[in-house]
C-alpha cells in the first residue's frame, strides 16, 4: 500500500510538471494577480483652480500629478451653480445639484426643512446643522459614510460650508476642522480666530493663541478697489505673516499632515480644501490681477503667491504619503470646485462703494431668512428689481432669480426684463426637471468661435443640472468675460469656470489618461469603484475604471 501511494504521488507530480512544460511550450502564461484595491482616500480640492490658472502660473506639482497620474484632459465641472457651496457636496455625494438638496447660493425651502415652507435662504451662510439637515432630507450617502466602515474620515477646510459639503452629515465619528467667526480670543493685544467643527481633534483645537488659531485683524493691501469688494481682513484664507500661526492653505495642509501622523492607523479618508487661490481671484480679478501695480502691494494676497502656495501644499501632501509608505495604498484625487471668470474692461456690472465687503450687495438682493436684507442692488440689475417680484437674486457670472409671484404672466415679465440686461446671452425658465430657453441666443455677445461652440454644446446641459423646485425660477447666462459681482468670480457656464483639473493618482495608478468627458459628479462613483465598494444608492455620476500598473 505504501508503494501504491508513492506511485500515485509521483504520477501526480509528473502531470503537474508536464502541464507546466506544455504551458511553457505553447506560450501560455500564468495570469498575474489583480492589484490590491486602495484602502484610503485623499481628496484635495483647490478652490477656483481652472486649467487656465494651472498653465499661466506654472503650477509644477499640479502639472506633475496631471502628467504622472490619471488625468482627464476633457474633464470639466459639469454643473451649475459652479460655486463652492455646491461643488464640494457634489464631489463626495455623486449627486447633481438638482438632486442633492440645493443648487446654488440661493435656496427655496420647499419642504420646510429649515423653517416655514417657501422660505428663501443663502446657502453659504449654512452651518453644519443646516447643511446636514438638507443632506439627510435628500437621503443619499456621502463618501464618509462608506469610508467609516474601515476607518475614520477627517475633513479640513478654513471655509466652513466647504468643509460641511465635503464631509456630509457623517457619523458620530465624524471629524471636521474649520474656523468659527464667533468667540475670538485676545492674547497680548492680538485677536485670534478659533478652529472649530464637529469632532475637531484636540491637537488642532488647542487653546487661545496655539498653532491653529490665526490672527483676525489684518488688512494687508486689500482695503482698496477692487479687493475691498471682498477683502482679506484676517488670516483665515491668507497665509499671513504671523510666525507659527500661518493661515489659509498652509493652515489646512499643516492640519492634514498632523492628522495623518497622529491618526496613522486610524484614518481611511482625508478631505482637504485649499481656499487661497479662490480668495485672491475674487479680490483681484483672477488672471487679470494687477500684482505689483497695486498701491501698497503685498504679494501675499495676490494670485502669483496664492498659486505658488497652493501648488506647494499639493506637493507636501504627496510627499507625506510617499514618505509614510502609504501612497501605493491611497487613492488621491486632485480637483477644484470651480474655475474663475475674469471680468474684462466694460464687462463688470457691479457697483462699488469704499466699504469693506460691499460685493455682497452685488451678489445678493432680497431678504433671506438667514441674513440681513440686501437692499442695494447694482445699477445694472435695477430694471429687474423694479418688477417688485424678486424674492432673492444671486448674481456672479450668471444671474439666478427666485421670484415671489410665479404665475405664468409674472415669470414672463421677469424673463423679458432679464433678456435686456447688460451682456445677457440667453434667459432660461425652469419647467419641472429642466430649463427652457425663453429668449433668443445673443451669439453676437460671444467673442470667439470657441465660446460659441461651448455654449452650443454645453449651455443646456449645465443649466439643467440645477432644475429643482428649490432652485432658481429664472437663469440668465453671460459671456466668458463678464461678472455682475466682483472682478473675479464663478457661477456660470463659462469655460474658465467649468474647465478644471480632475486627476486621480497614487494607489498604483498608471499614467494613462481617461479620454472621456469626466465631470465632478463622476468623482464619487469612480472612487467607490477603485475601492471595490458597491454603492448603496443610485448616483447621478458615472463610475470610470482607473488604469493601474500591474505588479
Amino acid at each position: 500500500m505504501a508503494r501504491r501511494h508513492l506511485l500515485v504521488a509521483l504520477a501526480a507530480v509528473s502531470l503537474v510538471c508536464a502541464g507546466t512544460l506544455v504551458g511553457a511550450q505553447t506560450g501560455a502564461a500564468v495570469r498575474p494577480k489583480p492589484p490590491t484595491p486602495p484602502d484610503k482616500v485623499v481628496v484635495i480640492v483647490v478652490d477656483a483652480l481652472s486649467k487656465e490658472i494651472v498653465e499661466k502660473y506654472d503650477m509644477q506639482h499640479v502639472q506633475a500629478l496631471m502628467k504622472d497620474g490619471v488625468d482627464t484632459p476633457r474633464g470639466y465641472l459639469g454643473h451649475t451653480g459652479s460655486v463652492t457651496v455646491v461643488t464640494h457636496n457634489v464631489i463626495t455625494s455623486g449627486m447633481l445639484p438638482k438632486n442633492m438638496g440645493w443648487t446654488n447660493e440661493g435656496y427655496r425651502d420647499v419642504d420646510g426643512v429649515l423653517g416655514d415652507p417657501g422660505g428663501l435662504y443663502i446657502t453659504s451662510n449654512f452651518g453644519y446643522d443646516e447643511m446636514s439637515a438638507l443632506q439627510e432630507h435628500a437621503g443619499y450617502p456621502h463618501l464618509s459614510d462608506y469610508l467609516d466602515d474601515t476607518g475614520k474620515v477627517f475633513t479640513v477646510s478654513p471655509k466652513g460650508y466647504a468643509a460641511y459639503g465635503l464631509s456630509g452629515p457623517g457619523s458620530a465619528d465624524t471629524s471636521v476642522s474649520t474656523f468659527t467667526s464667533a468667540d475670538p480670543c485676545e492674547v497680548g493685544g492680538v485677536r485670534w480666530r478659533k478652529p472649530t467643527g464637529p469632532g475637531v481633534p484636540s491637537y488642532i483645537e488647542g487653546s487661545c493663541g496655539s498653532r491653529y488659531w490665526v490672527e483676525r485683524d489684518k488688512g494687508y493691501d486689500t482695503l482698496q478697489f477692487p479687493a475691498q469688494l471682498y477683502p482679506a481682513t484676517d488670516d483665515r484664507y491668507v497665509v499671513g505673516d504671523e510666525p507659527g500661526h500661518q493661515g489659509g492653505d498652509i493652515w489646512a495642509t499643516d492640519a492634514a499632515l498632523q492628522i495623518m501622523a497622529e491618526e496613522r492607523d486610524a484614518w481611511s479618508g482625508l478631505l482637504v480644501s485649499l481656499p487661497g487661490i479662490d480668495k485672491a481671484a475674487h479680490m483681484w480679478g483672477g488672471v487679470n490681477d494687477p500684482e505689483d501695480a497695486t498701491p501698497g502691494f503685498d504679494p501675499m494676497t495676490h494670485m502669483e503667491f496664492a498659486t505658488a502656495t497652493a501648488d506647494a501644499q499639493v506637493g507636501r501632501i504627496m510627499d507625506a504619503l510617499e514618505e509614510s509608505g502609504e501612497l501605493d495604498s491611497t487613492l488621491v484625487v486632485l480637483t477644484a470646485d470651480h474655475g474663475s471668470v475674469a471680468a474684462a474692461e466694460g464687462h463688470w456690472h457691479g457697483d462699488f462703494e469704499p466699504v469693506d465687503d460691499y460685493g455682497y450687495y452685488n451678489w445678493y438682493y432680497g431678504d433671506p431668512e438667514n441674513d440681513d436684507p440686501y437692499d442695494q442692488p447694482q445699477e445694472a440689475l435695477q430694471p429687474l428689481i423694479d418688477t417688485e417680484n424678486v424674492g432673492l437674486s444671486y448674481s456672479d457670472s450668471s444671474l439666478n432669480v427666485w421670484l415671489e409671484d410665479r404665475s405664468r404672466a409674472s415669470v414672463a415679465e421677469a424673463a423679458a426684463v432679464m433678456k435686456r440686461l447688460p451682456d445677457v446671452t440667453a434667459v432660461w425658465q425652469r419647467r419641472g426637471d429642466h430649463f427652457d430657453r425663453v429668449s433668443r441666443v445673443r451669439w453676437d455677445r460671444m467673442t470667439s468661435g470657441g465660446e460659441r461652440s461651448w455654449f452650443a454644446r454645453k449651455a443646456q446641459e449645465l443649466v439643467d443640472t440645477q432644475a429643482a423646485p428649490y432652485g432658481p425660477d429664472l437663469v440668465a447666462t453671460l459671456p466668458d468675460d463678464t461678472t455682475y459681482s466682483v472682478l473675479g468670480d464663478h457661477g456660470g457656464i463659462q469655460r474658465t469656470s467649468q474647465q478644471i483639473p480632475i486627476v486621480f493618482a497614487g494607489a498604483g495608478l498608471s499614467g494613462k489618461d481617461l479620454r472621456a468627458e469626466v465631470r465632478s459628479v463622476d468623482i464619487m462613483p469612480t472612487i467607490l469603484r477603485a475601492l471595490g465598494i458597491t454603492p448603496s444608492y443610485d448616483m447621478d455620476g458615472k463610475a470610470y475604471r482607473l488604469p493601474r500598473t500591474r505588479p
